[in-house]
């Protein structure tokens, strides 16, 4: 059980810190957009799965051009985590597009869709 709660609190701590350094840390206007949504890290966390979604403020910002951003970015993002992070190894970084919120928005429009006729 204490596992699963030190788990869980290292997710929490990586999701703020990662947070912070994509809005605060990077000069890159795109990253800037991205929002970190959860963090999954595996059970002998080497390993963190990060789910993503960002703003489309402007026609540049595109699922293509952010996940490029981040790709390129990614070793940078690294680094500057485990400045941040009191742990022994920071875990290798999987960022994954967060499709929720076009699920979300999609079931919206159809429900909209359904009450206007």
């Amino acid at each position: 059980m204490s596992n699963l709660k030190a788990q869980k609190k290292k997710e929490s701590q990586m999701l703020r810190e990662l947070n912070l350094i994509l809005q605060r840390e990077l000069q890159n206007p795109v990253l800037n957009t991205v929002s970190i949504a959860e963090v999954r890290l595996s059970s002998d966390g080497s390993h963190a799965k990060i789910f993503y979604s960002f703003l489309p403020i402007n026609q540049d910002i595109s699922k293509e051009n952010v996940g490029k951003e981040i790709e390129e970015g990614l070793k940078e993002i690294r680094m500057i985590l485990a400045s941040k992070l009191d742990w022994r190894s920071v875990p290798n970084l999987t960022f994954e597009y967060d499709e929720s919120l076009d699920r979300a928005n999609h079931i919206n429009e159809i429900l909209a869709e359904q009450n206007s006729k």
